[in-house]
C-alpha cells in the first residue's frame, strides 16, 4: 500500500508542500511536539496485553488450561475449520479484555503474541465464536465446563465453607432471543429478560456455577435444578455448611428441599402479616440478647401458611439504645433489615421501639443449624454477593455474549464465571488479604506492550509496563513468575490434581493456616513459606 508523504517542491499552484503517494516505508508527521517519522511495523508480533504471559504461566503450570481444551465438546467435519482450542483460546482472550459482546472480538485478531502463548494456531472471527457455541450441544458443554470449574474449586471446598445463592436479572435489546420474555425486572420494567441464577462461595468471592433460565423464570425455586446438580457433582464432605439467601428464598419449596438433602439454611423473612405478628409478640418480650455490632436477637418459632411445619426463626434487631424512640435510626440503613410499619393488615399497638428489624428462617440446631448467636452476624455477611454479582456483570460481561439461543447464552455465562475464577485465584498470588476487582487489576497485572522476539532459537517477550507504578508491579511479577517456574518444577512428576492442591494452598495459605486437605504430600511444605 502506498504512504502519504510531503515533499519540499512548490506546487505550481504556489503551495510550499502537496501530498503525493510515494512506496517509501516512513513518511514525516508533523504534531505539536515536533516533526517525527511514521512507518508501519506490520511484520513485528506485539500485544496491548502483554503482561498476560504471566498469568498463561499459572494457566500452564497448573494444567488449567490444558486439562480444559482436551475435551472441548465441539467437532467440525470440515478440514478448513477453526480448531476449537482457537475458538475458546479467543473467547478467553476477548473475556480477559472486559469485552461483553461478540463485537468486540475482532479488536484481538491483531494480537500477534498471546494466541500462540495460549498454544492457538491462529484468532477466529466473531462470527466463528457464535456460531460455534451454538453448534455445541449445550447439555454436553455445560457439563464439561462445570466439570472443570468444580475441578477447580474443589480443594478449597474441603474447609468448611458457606453458599451464598442469588438471581440477577439480564435485560434483552433486539431481535433476540430464545428464552426473552417478560417477567421480573425491577431495573427496566417492560423489558424481555434472562435470569442469572448464581451461586458463590462466601468470603472468598469464587463462583461456583450459574443456571440461566428465561425472563418468566425467576423465582428462587427456579435456579434449585442447577444448584443440587453442581452440589451433587462434588463429594459430600466438600458439601457447604450452609446455604445463605435474601427473602425471595423462604418458600415452603426451598426450605423442604434444603431439608431433604440435609443441607443448613439461613434465609430472610418477607415482612407478610404473620411475621408481623410474631415481631409484635416478640417485642414485648425481655428476651433479647445482645449480638454484637450493636444489634440484640431473639429465638423463637413460627408456622406461616404454606408452611409444612413450624420452623426456627431468628429476630434480629439494631439496640434500642441506636434507635431512640420516635426517631428513624441514625446508623446507616442495612441492605438486609426493614423497617417495622403500620402497613396494611397491621393490627396490633405501637411498641416503644421504632428501629429496624428482620427475621431468618434457619435450620433446627438437632438438624445441623449453628447458634442463634452467630446468626444475625452470618446474614449481614451476605451483602458480599451482591459485589460478586456487580463485579461479574460490569466488568466481566456476565451479562453480555448474546445470541438467540438461549443455550449458547448459557455457555457463554458459565465459561466467563469458570475465567473469572482462574483470574481470581491468579490475583490472590499477590495480594493474599484483599478481593481485588478486575476494573484495578487489569490495569496492573495485563496491561503492557510487550513484542515477540526471535534470536538464535530462542523466543522472548519483551514487556513495557505503562502503569504509574510500573517499578513496584515489575518486581512483584517477576517475584511470582519465579515461584510459579519454582513450584512447576518441583511439582512435574506429580498428577494434575496433586499439582493444583499445592496451587490452591499456596493462594489460600493463610485462609488454611496449619490444615491442609486430603492427598496433601507433606514434603512440599516448604514450597508454602514466605
Amino acid at each position: 500500500m502506498a504512504h502519504l508523504v510531503y515533499e519540499n517542491s512548490p506546487h505550481p499552484a504556489g503551495e510550499s508542500e502537496k501530498p503525493v503517494f510515494s512506496n517509501k516505508t516512513s513518511w514525516p508527521v508533523d504534531t505539536p511536539g515536533g516533526r517525527v517519522h511514521a512507518e508501519w511495523a506490520d511484520d513485528v508480533p506485539v500485544t496491548r496485553e502483554g503482561s498476560l504471559v504471566f498469568f498463561f504461566q499459572f494457566l500452564a503450570a497448573s494444567d488449567r488450561w490444558q486439562e480444559l481444551i482436551k475435551e472441548i465438546p465441539l467437532h467440525f467435519s470440515s478440514n478448513h475449520a477453526s480448531a476449537p482450542q482457537d475458538v475458546f483460546g479467543t473467547l478467553l482472550l476477548s473475556i480477559l479484555n472486559g469485552h461483553w459482546r461478540y463485537a468486540p472480538i475482532d479488536s484481538v485478531r491483531g494480537d500477534g503474541v498471546n494466541p500462540s502463548l495460549l498454544g492457538m494456531h491462529r484468532t477466529v472471527s466473531e462470527d466463528v465464536v457464535r456460531r460455534s457455541l451454538r453448534r455445541m450441544d449445550s447439555a454436553a458443554a455445560l457439563a464439561w465446563l462445570e466439570k472443570n470449574n468444580l475441578a477447580a474449586l474443589s480443594p478449597i471446598l474441603w474447609l468448611p465453607w458457606i453458599l451464598d445463592i442469588d438471581n440477577t436479572v439480564k435485560p434483552l435489546y433486539g431481535r433476540q432471543q430464545q428464552g426473552a420474555e417478560l417477567g421480573y425486572n425491577p431495573q427496566k420494567p417492560g423489558r424481555p429478560s434472562h435470569n442469572y441464577h448464581s451461586y458463590f462461595v462466601a468470603n472468598i468471592r469464587l463462583c461456583l456455577g450459574v443456571e440461566v433460565t428465561p425472563g418468566k423464570r425467576s423465582a428462587a425455586k427456579e435456579g434449585l435444578p442447577g444448584l443440587w446438580r453442581l452440589l451433587h457433582g462434588l463429594r459430600r464432605e466438600h458439601w457447604p455448611t450452609m446455604i445463605r439467601g435474601d427473602c425471595a428464598y423462604g418458600s415452603e419449596t426451598i426450605l423442604a428441599q434444603c431439608e431433604q438433602h440435609q443441607l443448613p439454611y439461613l434465609f430472610k423473612l418477607k415482612h407478610t402479616l404473620n411475621v408481623k405478628k410474631l415481631v409484635q409478640e416478640c417485642l414485648r418480650q425481655n428476651g433479647w440478647q445482645e449480638a454484637g455490632d450493636g444489634w440484640q436477637y431473639l429465638e423463637a418459632k413460627l408456622q406461616l401458611q404454606g408452611w409444612s411445619k413450624a420452623r426456627r426463626v431468628i429476630l434480629t434487631r439494631e439496640t434500642p439504645a441506636l434507635a431512640p424512640v420516635g426517631q428513624q435510626s441514625r446508623r446507616r440503613r442495612d441492605p438486609y433489615s426493614e423497617e417495622l410499619g403500620q402497613g396494611e393488615g397491621w393490627d396490633a399497638k405501637p411498641t416503644p421501639w421504632s428501629g429496624r428489624i428482620a427475621v431468618l428462617v434457619t435450620t433446627e440446631k438437632q438438624d445441623g443449624g449453628l447458634d442463634a448467636l452467630a446468626l444475625p452476624r452470618l446474614y449481614r455477611e451476605r451483602a458480599d454477593a451482591e459485589n460478586i454479582i456487580d463485579e461479574i456483570k460490569n466488568q466481566w460481561g456476565w451479562c453480555g455474549y448474546t445470541t438467540r439461543s438461549l443455550g449458547a447464552s448459557s455457555i457463554a455465562a458459565t465459561f466467563i464465571a469458570l475465567v473469572y475464577n482462574w483470574w481470581h485465584l491468579y490475583v490472590r498470588f499477590y495480594d493474599e488479604e484483599h478481593n481485588r476487582e478486575a476494573i484495578t487489576t487489569r490495569p496492573e497485572l495485563m496491561q503492557g506492550v510487550a513484542r515477540r522476539v526471535e534470536s538464535g532459537g530462542q523466543k522472548s517477550i519483551r514487556v513495557s509496563i505503562l502503569h504509574r507504578n510500573a517499578e513496584a508491579l515489575k518486581a512483584a511479577i517477576t517475584a511470582i513468575s519465579k515461584e510459579i517456574s519454582y513450584i512447576a518444577a518441583t511439582a512435574q512428576q506429580w498428577d494434575v490434581e496433586q499439582r493444583w492442591m499445592l496451587f490452591i494452598v499456596r493462594i489460600y495459605r493463610r485462609y488454611f493456616g496449619g490444615k491442609r486437605p486430603v492427598g496433601f504430600l507433606p514434603q512440599t511444605e516448604k514450597l508454602l513459606s514466605g
